[in-house]
């Protein structure tokens, strides 16, 4: 625990209380704790600042406190946009057009099933396709006043903020995982290719600048890119011919 000393005090300790709205949550604390009274007020607000403009740091006895005020739908927009932002980068955007780093390491485990780098022929399988903030809604069903079956869903409001905490959390680990087996499989692609006598260098598109219509530089490509190797050692012996 970090302290501080006041003038004319004894040394003191820096607490932060955060607050959302209403919402009341108490600092190292799993379980939110949810209060319909205002957020306790600081006894003096002093000059510092931290980096967070949100925040106000001020004295309540004799602790310094970090007070952050913020309202629900905030806090909530801020996990679901980083949740759904996080699952596009792994997921893509949906099962039927799967895209980020699952179609990356499902494309690189196929090239290395290649039998002409000493591949199998059959790929490493890939985990399911999940997004683990798309769950069914549990619903109860009721009779309204003007005889409508209306569904209903609640959620407590503590626990609906501590599961997207959770989820976030799940995708934050699933990112760093795929970005760990992707670097790992394009690296063994790589040796692959040298240990069967191929540049992966020859794998890469290749083009260049040159003046195009009007004085416009434009893009022209001189070779696609490639996973063939029959291609890749076809541009080998060409670069080998033209150095000799």
């Amino acid at each position: 625990m970090r302290r501080f000393a006041l003038p004319a005090k004894a040394s003191i300790t820096l607490s932060s209380a955060i607050f959302i709205a209403a919402l009341a949550l108490n600092a190292g604390c799993s379980s939110k704790k949810v209060s319909l009274d205002e957020p306790e007020p600081m006894d003096k607000q002093l000059n510092s600042r931290t980096s967070d403009r949100a925040e106000k740091v001020g004295v309540r006895g004799d602790s310094i406190v970090v007070q952050k005020k913020m309202y629900l739908e905030e806090e909530m927009n801020a996990l679901q946009t980083r949740i759904r932002d996080l699952e596009n980068d792994v997921y893509g955007e949906s099962v039927r057009e799967p895209g980020g780093f699952f179609v990356r390491l499902s494309s690189c485990r196929k090239k290395m099933a290649d039998p002409r780098i000493g591949g199998t022929g059959v790929s490493d399988p890939m985990d399911p396709w999940e997004k683990p903030s798309e769950t069914d809604t549990d619903f109860d069903y009721r009779v309204d006043k003007k005889n409508n079956v209306v569904a209903v869903s609640e959620e407590e409001l503590g626990q609906r903020l501590a599961n997207l905490k959770k989820v976030k959390r799940v995708m934050d680990q699933r990112y760093q995982d795929f970005q760990k087996k992707i670097e790992s499989c394009e690296q063994k692609y790589k040796v692959a290719l040298v240990n069967h006598g191929m540049n992966p260098d020859d794998t890469e598109a290749k083009g260049e600048w040159v003046q195009g219509a009007n004085g416009y530089r434009v893009w022209k490509m001189r070779r696609t890119s490639t996973n063939d190797p029959e291609e890749m050692m076809r541009r080998k012996h060409e670069r080998e011919k033209s150095e000799q």
